[in-house]
């Protein structure tokens, strides 16, 4: 499949998306989740999966859909992981580093996110999201 530009790099990084863990959004993932297991690590904490739905963010999505490949490539959910330092806590702000890694053999693409709490210089979480791309003329 060679749904990527021959000069498109294999390795993407988008530094420094600010975001705000809003209560409103919180609550209505959680509404969305309909399980009363996507609980946070804390009392006011996110759901542990909750940092997966900064992946689409406005800011976020030029970056993966450049690494995506372009029309005709159909990414399929293969994993994802997330990490904790500590629990991530309703209306904070938090910092997103993100690294995009296109591989082939098969064709993949991994989003590594670090989340930093403020201006702290060290992760206090993080996620990884693994696509696996396939050519959609052939899914």
């Amino acid at each position: 499949m060679s749904g990527r530009d021959a000069g498109s790099p294999a390795v993407l990084r988008l530094d420094g998306v600010r975001v705000r863990a809003e209560t409103a959004a919180v609550e209505a993932f959680r509404a969305a989740c309909l399980d009363d297991r996507v609980d946070g690590l804390g009392a006011d904490g996110l759901p542990a999966t909750y940092p997966f739905r900064w992946l689409t963010l406005p800011q976020v999505r030029p970056s993966l859909s450049a690494m995506l490949g372009g029309e005709g490539v159909l990414p399929v959910h293969e994993g994802q992981s997330f990490s904790y330092e500590r629990a991530l806590r309703r209306d904070a702000d938090y910092r997103l580093d993100f690294e995009f890694r296109r591989t082939s053999a098969p064709e993949r693409l991994t989003v590594s996110c670090a989340i930093f709490e403020g201006e702290e210089p060290a992760p206090c979480a993080g996620f990884e999201t693994v696509l696996r791309l396939v050519d959609a003329g052939r899914a």
